[in-house]
């Protein structure tokens, strides 16, 4: 997990946990906000999930930046962010 925090702090991205609220039947686990730059993860997100959210939000962040293209289906999107968490997850163990 340190990680994830250390690729935040080399990016300037802050992390906090907050109430992030009701989503109907999903979970909204975080949520980045390109003006902090701060990703906020959900204080009821299971611990052994939070890497995986911040390195999620964490590619959003990177698309904010111009490191990475965004892409123009929202799908393509999240699952480019959710497969760059897998590998960012699987290279820190």
């Amino acid at each position: 997990m340190n990680a994830v925090f250390e690729l935040c702090r080399a990016y300037g991205v802050s992390v906090r946990f907050a109430e992030l609220g009701d989503w109907g039947k999903d979970q909204l686990r975080a949520e980045y906000d390109p003006a902090g730059p701060e990703i906020r993860i959900h204080i009821r997100l299971e611990a052994d999930l939070v890497p995986l959210a911040i390195g999620h939000e964490l590619y959003h962040h990177r698309e904010a930046i111009g490191e990475v293209p965004v892409l123009g289906d929202r799908g393509a999107r999240e699952a480019a962010a959710d497969h760059y968490a897998a590998q960012l997850i699987e290279g820190s163990t």
